[in-house]
């Protein structure tokens, strides 16, 4: 089977911290043409993939980035019914929407247009980028949204869940603490994180999402951060070198992801993935495609594809990517162009990103990904020839850390152990 993934590349303003490609567009004039331009340039690329492989079954059909309000329900609906016409939805698991909570009764009217549509389907399910309830934190990043806002979308969302929409709420740990009277470091206000809790607690929602901010050297809210810091450089050592400094605090990112963590723990919702978190049985089939590493293709710029042996018409679609590629090796991955002229002009795939992956590059990416999820990696011995040589010892000293379990071979990550897993994945691994 095979997922799909739609890019809706449309924001009304371009958030401080984003680092995706997007079209903000409250600054464009021609923003109608480039909207049909886009779906054009999609509809192609939806029929390309179709004709190579055959109509294959969709096990997963997912519109982000947080934005799909953008081309409108009719457009949305456009998009699926002619995805559902050169592939086979019969078994489809799971459809999947982002949407930012704003403007709400452009959101409230989507959700129950696509409701409407789509009330016979397994799986509805929508993700909410809440990303913060402070105030200043919204403002400052260009949130067009405020907590009181958020908390009248919240409560509308009750009113129109049906028996087969799955919410999911993501939040971004920005690690931006207030001082209370007492001088002590205080996560929003204590009104706001006690409605956090009720939330959290009602088990309204079936799923959260929780990351934490990276600043990229390209995002306006880097830019504004070191411009103000080259104000201040007084204070830091002459040797400091103020392109490298991270914006943020370390410490107090991950203080506040601790702290939302476990309020979502507590309340037993389930760690499957790195950042996300959901009920039993409710986990994203998005996600786990992905971190499985089943097949599935991204359709917009800069996006990654895999695709593996199993998949009918496997050696034609490698063949159409790169005649001189060995149509015998077992996986593929392989980017979109970054450039969306060349993008709507359907030069959609990037040449310098075409990866056959051999044997060691797949346990690499195996390894990597199932250790982010909840999931057993089977035998650890398959990976012998990409770990260092004493990665026994090393696992073994994870797991008195309580960083994992091992028996049998079997490897299971803890809590704890997502929790430091760069730095593991550092340590152990012997080809990156």
């Amino acid at each position: 089977m095979l997922s799909l993934y739609v890019h809706i590349p449309f924001c009304n303003q371009k958030c401080k911290y984003c680092s995706f490609n997007i079209f903000p567009v409250n600054n464009l004039s021609n923003s109608q043409k480039i909207i049909d331009n886009y779906i054009a340039s999609l509809t192609k690329e939806i029929n390309f993939y179709s004709d190579i492989l055959a109509k294959p079954q969709i096990k997963s059909l997912y519109f982000g980035w947080w934005t799909p309000n953008k081309i409108w329900a009719q457009n949305i609906i456009k998009i699926i019914d002619q995805i559902a016409s050169k592939f086979d939805l019969e078994n489809l698991a799971e459809l999947s929407f982002e949407f930012n909570p704003y403007p709400q009764q452009e959101i409230y009217s989507i959700i129950q247009e696509l409701n409407n549509k789509y009330k016979s389907l397994a799986r509805l399910r929508y993700s909410f980028w809440i990303q913060s309830l402070d105030n200043k934190i919204l403002q400052q990043s260009w949130r067009e949204t405020t907590f009181i806002w958020l908390v009248e979308f919240l409560r509308w969302l009750r009113d129109i869940k049906q028996s087969n929409n799955l919410f999911n709420f993501d939040f971004i740990a920005f690690g931006k603490f207030n001082e209370t009277r007492k001088w002590n470091q205080q996560l929003w206000d204590q009104n706001t994180l006690n409605f956090f809790q009720d939330f959290v607690n009602s088990l309204f929602a079936e799923s959260f999402s929780l990351y934490t901010l990276e600043l990229f050297h390209w995002s306006l809210r880097y830019h504004e951060q070191l411009k103000w810091l080259s104000t201040t450089k007084t204070w830091w050592p002459s040797t400091f070198d103020l392109t490298t400094w991270r914006i943020s605090n370390d410490d107090d990112i991950y203080n506040e992801f601790s702290l939302l963590k476990d309020i979502i723990l507590d309340s037993w919702y389930i760690r499957y993935e790195l950042s996300n978190f959901s009920k039993l049985w409710k986990s994203s089939i998005h996600n786990r495609v992905y971190r499985n590493m089943e097949n599935y293709i991204w359709l917009w710029v800069a996006w990654s594809s895999f695709l593996n042996s199993n998949i009918p018409n496997y050696q034609k679609i490698i063949k159409t990517i790169n005649p001189d590629f060995d149509i015998n090796n077992k996986w593929i991955r392989f980017t979109n162009t970054q450039n969306i002229t060349d993008y709507i002009n359907w030069k959609i795939i990037d040449p310098n990103n075409i990866q056959i992956l051999n044997d060691d590059d797949y346990l690499i990416e195996k390894f990597f990904l199932w250790l982010r999820t909840d999931q057993w990696i089977d035998n650890i011995d398959e990976f012998t020839n990409i770990l260092v040589p004493n990665y026994q010892s090393l696992i073994y000293s994870y797991q008195e850390q309580w960083f994992c379990t091992i028996n049998d071979k079997k490897l299971k990550l803890t809590d704890q152990w997502m929790d430091v897993f760069n730095s593991i994945i550092t340590d152990i691994l012997n080809k990156i």
